[in-house]
Parts: structure tokens; C-alpha cells; sequence
């Protein structure tokens, strides 16, 4: 599956909404999927809100491999592909001193049927 985030998001890469957009089609497409392919379409994201909530948020459910083995970014600036790294970095910290979010025990009550990843 290929995701073209020009496409699907044009000019609305910067809120933590415009980041959901793209973690719920991540999500949908977990279990159905061999590789998930988001292409940046080399456009400067520069925004750690959407970042976290498209990508940051996956590390409480899955490991760094099946991340890694699962997700392939293409075209991303390298601001962003630090950016990002910077993310997932604190959230696999947060994630192993066992602190999760209240918006994500709240979220995972709600889709606990569709999210089984990792």
C-alpha cells in the first residue's frame, strides 16, 4: 500500500488532526498490509504535532523492528526524517518507563478491535 502524502493531505501537515488522518489510514491498513509506503513528496513537514500523532503514537502498540520492518518513508526531508526519529526516540522512552498518554488509554478503549498491531 502507498500513501502519497501530498495527496492525501495537501497543504495540512502541521496539527495533531492533520497527523490523525494519516495514523488512522496507518492503522487500517496494519493487518492487511505487507508494507505500508508513505511518500513525503520531499515537502517540509517541520512539525512535531503531526509527526507524533501520525507516526509517534504507533510505538505504543508495535516494536521498534515491526516499525521499522512495516513502515517505508520515501522522498522525506531530512529535517523531518530527524524530526520524526526525535519522536519515536522519546516516545519508545516513554513507552519503556510505562508512561502512556491519557489521550492514548482513552483512544485505545475506543478502537481496541481495530488496532490490534504489533
Amino acid at each position: 500500500m502507498k500513501v502519497n502524502l501530498k495527496e492525501t493531505c495537501g497543504k495540512q501537515t502541521i496539527t495533531r488532526d492533520d497527523g490523525k488522518r494519516i495514523n488512522e489510514i496507518i492503522i487500517k491498513a496494519w493487518n492487511k498490509e505487507e508494507k505500508i509506503i508513505i511518500d513525503f513528496n520531499n515537502i517540509l513537514i517541520a512539525s512535531v504535532s503531526f509527526l507524533d500523532e501520525a507516526f509517534g503514537k504507533l510505538s505504543f502498540d508495535c516494536s521498534k523492528e515491526k516499525l521499522r520492518e512495516k513502515l517505508v518513508l520515501k522522498n522525506i526531508e531530512n529535517y523531518d526524517r530527524n524530526l520524526l526519529n526525535d519522536v519515536l526516540i522519546s516516545r519508545y522512552r516513554q513507552k519503556e518507563l510505562g508512561q502512556n498518554s491519557a489521550s492514548r488509554t482513552k483512544k485505545k478503549k475506543i478502537a481496541s478491535k481495530n488496532r490490534p498491531i504489533g
